[in-house]
């Protein structure tokens, strides 16, 4: 798991070859409506990127979740969330993985991690990660969800 801001992104881009242009095109984003966009540079399916607008939940109503076909890097563009990560060797598989969706669902844990406005993490598929659990309460979130197939 990566966590960092979102200014230094660019330190990232030598992970794989599309990551810069697939970073590029999910901040060209930021003011769409939440919804799916499809960045058709690519093959179908290879980067896409969702818009996101909720309310943060309790830690106690979710589960890990971690995919196996696609890095996971989400961008909080409005609010504040707490991020539950750990390595899914160490999780309990609660849900097994669902190749259509490219999902697999573990019991609750990992260690928290608080993510503000103008900062991203990055889930690799060993990366078991909750997402959008309460910090200080339940908070209103706007975030990108951009997924780039490994």
């Amino acid at each position: 798991m990566i966590i960092d801001r979102i200014h230094r992104i660019t330190n990232y881009y030598g992970l794989m070859p599309e990551i810069g242009e697939a970073v590029e095109f999910a901040l060209s984003l930021t003011k769409k409506p939440a919804g799916r966009y499809e960045y058709d540079r690519f093959p179908e399916g290879k980067v896409y990127v969702l818009i996101q607008e909720g309310a943060t939940q309790p830690y106690e109503s979710g589960k890990a979740e971690a995919h196996r076909r696609y890095l996971d890097v989400q961008f909080l563009l409005e609010g504040k969330e707490t991020v539950y990560y750990a390595d899914i060797e160490s999780m309990k598989e609660a849900v097994p993985y669902d190749e259509a969706k490219d999902i697999a669902f573990y019991e609750a844990g990992g260690q928290p991690a608080r993510i503000e406005e103008g900062m991203f993490y990055a889930a690799f598929p060993h990366d078991g990660h909750m997402p959008c659990r309460d910090l200080d309460g339940t908070q209103n979130y706007r975030k990108i969800v951009l997924k780039i197939r490994i």
